[in-house]
């Protein structure tokens, strides 16, 4: 059994990055994209309970919670593709033959998943941040993909400069370009703080074998309160020697002194117990008589989680950051109304990862939209632009905090409006023509225009110049201006989020 756990470990990450891949401009509708996403039940919950809607909680998610009460918390053992890359990690490191450290810290991750629900009915999504699934979702995108694309570029490149290689690497490179390879390398705003923050969740490995699954993890706190009535259960036969093998090595930490005793919450059905029993008395199977494993709560703890989420509520809510939205914020076509936004977006960063592949202007936000909107998607035209003939980013959406357009009604949905910097532009500033922003421009109506005017350069010659102008009625604010303008740091022209269109 533990060979096919690890059969279907190996199976669900290699889903989770074929999906990942296939998740690109043009991308074929049947793609389900957000599979792993609409599975998560504390996904859809919380956004369902912070935006007051149902529509968000998917029946996959509610599948997975029935299934939990009959098998437990096999999604974590078998399923997960952030549990799987710390089993992975914590192999290579041998952090699975250490002798499994007893830390009391297993009640923090419940304080935490009381912190996120708290947080929802204060209308602060939390859950975004730390979800395993969002959070590897991004991290995907915005740090491990980059690395390795940067890796296979290098090594690539030693292939192509070997002469007898270089036929055979160029085969292999077109192979892989397009598809493993992106057409263009990108960038991601906040990916050393997202690489970092990995990291740490690997390097805890160190101190406690699933340190992140066993401690912090809210959604395996979610899945403990129904993994504890579950029906598939470890069972120790008479024949145990009392040796204690299977709790020191013991990934979970599930088993306790009575190395009978199972705390069927935390155990994910590695099997791992049962390989290393030395007189086969551990086996797994249904029972009819079932007796629930205690839950972790205690009063300190509740209060505790509600406190620090109700704290969640106040600092977002009125920190100083949030009491404006930066005007250069803009949001994705298709995105709803600011608030409810913010209560359903979950910082997965799948409308990002869609939008690397053609306009690459979509980046997880800083502090642009204050602490509420950190790692939500923004538009920045100096990295990218709105592609004119991509509507992927509501596609790939699990919660509908941007809303699936079809592409005429998308390319009339004005996001933001281009402004002129005349003080940097080059025909205004310079007195020199310029129409590089205008070539761009995707509408069949040019939003950017020019008007022919007799200017005193900055050197004081007379010339006649086209200065250009923004037609706002009809700029959409898709940004591809600002990012094909030939002035380097500050350009010429920057875009807002004024007279955007919402849902």
């Amino acid at each position: 059994m533990r060979s096919l756990r690890r059969i279907f470990q190996i199976l669900f990450i290699v889903i989770f990055y074929l999906l990942f891949l296939l998740t690109s401009y043009p991308m074929a509708s049947k793609v389900p994209a957000q599979f792993f996403l609409r599975l998560d039940p504390l996904v859809g919950l919380s956004a369902a309970v912070s935006a007051r809607t149902l529509a968000v909680v998917t029946l996959p998610a509610i599948l997975l919670l029935l299934f939990t009460l009959v098998l437990g918390r096999f999604f974590c053992g078998w399923i997960c593709p952030l549990g799987s890359t710390i089993d992975g990690f914590d192999g290579a490191a041998g952090n699975h033959k250490k002798k499994m450290k007893h830390l009391p810290l297993k009640g923090v991750k419940l304080f935490i998943l009381i912190a996120v629900f708290v947080g929802a009915v204060g209308s602060v999504q939390l859950a975004g941040w730390v979800d395993p699934i969002s959070l590897y979702t991004r991290t995907v995108n915005a740090v491990i993909y980059p690395v390795f694309v940067l890796f296979m570029d290098g090594l690539m490149g030693i292939f192509l400069s070997v002469g007898f290689l270089e036929r055979g690497g160029y085969v292999v490179y077109d192979f892989l370009r397009g598809f493993v390879l992106p057409i263009q390398t990108v960038t991601f705003q906040g990916s050393v703080i997202l690489g970092l923050f990995f990291l740490a969740i690997l390097a805890l490995g160190f101190i406690q074998s699933r340190f992140w699954c066993q401690n912090i993890c809210p959604l395996g706190a979610f899945l403990s309160l129904f993994s504890r009535w579950r029906l598939y259960r470890r069972k120790v036969s008479d024949a145990c020697t009392s040796c204690g093998l299977c709790r020191q090595y013991c990934r979970m930490d599930a088993i306790g002194e009575d190395y009978k005793i199972t705390d069927h919450g935390e155990c994910i059905s590695c099997m791992d117990c049962q390989v290393i029993c030395p007189v086969q008395a551990i086996s797994f199977g249904f029972q009819k008589k079932i007796q629930p494993s205690p839950v972790d709560f205690n009063r300190r703890r509740l209060l505790t989680g509600g406190v620090a989420g109700l704290l969640s509520i106040g600092l977002i809510k009125t920190g100083y950051t949030q009491v404006t939205r930066k005007g250069y914020a803009v949001r994705p076509p298709g995105a709803i109304e600011e608030g409810e936004f913010l209560d359903r977006c979950v910082r997965c960063g799948k409308c990002i990862r869609v939008c690397s592949s053609v306009g690459a202007g979509l980046q997880h936000a800083m502090l642009e939209t204050g602490w509420e909107g950190f790692l939500s998607p923004v538009l920045i035209p100096t990295t990218g632009y709105c592609e004119y003939t991509c509507n992927l980013c509501g596609q790939v959406c699990p919660t509908g905090a941007i809303r699936p357009l079809p592409l005429k009604e998308r390319q009339e949905r004005k996001i933001g409006t281009a402004h002129f910097d005349k003080t940097r532009c080059i025909p205004w500033y310079y007195g020199e023509d310029c129409m590089v922003c205008e070539e761009h421009c995707p509408l069949p109506e040019k939003a950017i225009q020019f008007r022919e005017s007799e200017v005193v350069t900055i050197d004081g010659r007379n010339a006649t110049v086209f200065l250009p102008f923004v037609k706002e009625n009809i700029c959409i604010g898709c940004g591809i201006c600002v990012n094909r303008c030939p002035l380097e740091g500050h350009r010429g022209i920057y875009l807002t989020h004024a007279d955007e269109m919402r849902y």
